[in-house]
């Protein structure tokens, strides 16, 4: 009977130490399953980021050099959706950390597309506005504004109050109500379109009547400040028509969930996930403080809130944290701006 009672105790023991083994490495290999998810998840989110960051600006041959115009009724700071004097744009937030007013964000977040008393405000389409109450209180919002590549080559010379002939494809056209822009090397103008018709075996006609709203052209301005027309392709001065694109950056949580992650409402469309478990985003600006000393870069980071009037932003400094149930990572990087302005 002892030599039993022996063998039990023995038995419990070595049973309770493999056991404990067992948990042990069930625990550690669901630790670095979670860190290998956060990995994954920091990596998609400045993917993302990145390549937005490499086209902001984008504006054709030349982003910098272009004259840029636009012949819609609004001012540029009234068409958010569409600014494309403002390449990139930031919103610092400066809330207490429990609220997600207009004010918590400096600039105020008041030129948003967004949903407000059960419409849509500064979008074109209705009910594509970002929730203000879905987003996660302490995190940053950043914009990039660039041009849709690749553009459509213009089949054929365009005077300053012509249509725009391009050359198209089966698969990829320009569409009535896209928001679009004529430029070659020397200038740009943004137009609506309004009426697509076909003009020849791959080839459209990019009608641009004139109307009284916000997003539609203004029948007195021309495609060219100076009256300069637009060279069709076949001369080799690189002039195209593209659709606008606007990527707004965001973190936030689907309706009902407390599950956070980074967004993006990308044109004139509605927000979606991109990558789940993005818990924070903090964004600075790269600021050339003199830009006419020969170095094309930036001498210090600045919160969007903190700069001046027109400032030169060669890039951005961009911090993310991602998130599992038990493991959270900051991951930080600085991204350059291609078409630096």
């Amino acid at each position: 009977m002892v030599e039993l009672l022996l063998a039990l105790a023995l038995g419990l023991v070595v049973t309770l130490g493999l056991a404990q083994q067992y948990a042990g490495g069930r625990a550690s290999a669901s630790s670095l399953l979670q860190q290998a998810d956060v990995q994954d998840r920091g990596r998609y989110a400045m993917a993302f980021l990145r390549q937005s960051a490499a086209a902001a600006g984008n504006l054709g041959c030349n982003g910098r050099a272009v004259r840029l115009r636009s012949v819609l009724n609004s001012d540029w700071d009234d068409l958010f959706e569409f600014n494309l004097s403002r390449p990139v744009q930031g919103f610092d937030y400066r809330g207490d950390g429990s609220s997600t007013a207009l004010g918590d964000w400096m600039p105020s977040v008041v030129s948003l597309p967004r949903q407000a008393g059960g419409g849509t405000v500064n979008a074109l389409d209705e009910g594509t506005g970002i929730r203000l109450e879905r987003l996660v209180p302490g995190a940053d919002i950043i914009v990039f504004r660039r041009l849709k590549e690749p553009g459509f080559p213009l089949a054929g010379g365009l005077t300053p109050n012509g249509d725009p002939v391009v050359q198209d494809s089966a698969d990829d056209r320009l569409q009535a109500g896209d928001v679009a822009v004529v430029s070659n090397c020397e200038q740009a103008a943004m137009f609506r379109i309004t009426r697509v018709t076909a003009a020849g075996p791959g080839r459209s006609v990019l009608r641009r009547t004139s109307g009284s709203g916000p997003y539609d052209n203004d029948g007195a301005r021309r495609l060219s400040e100076s009256g300069r027309r637009y060279s069709g392709a076949t001369q080799g001065e690189g002039a195209q028509v593209a659709q606008v694109v606007t990527e707004i950056y965001f973190v936030g949580r689907r309706g009902g969930s407390r599950a956070a992650g980074l967004w993006r409402r990308s044109g004139a469309s509605r927000p979606v996930e991109l990558v789940a478990g993005i818990v924070d985003l903090q964004v600075w600006a790269g600021v050339d403080g003199d830009p006419h000393d020969g170095f094309d870069g930036p001498n210090r980071y600045l919160p969007f809130s903190a700069l001046a009037d027109d400032p030169v932003i060669r890039s951005i400094s961009v911090a993310v944290t991602a998130a599992s149930e038990e493991v959270t990572r900051r991951f930080v990087q600085t991204l350059s701006l291609r078409n630096g302005w």
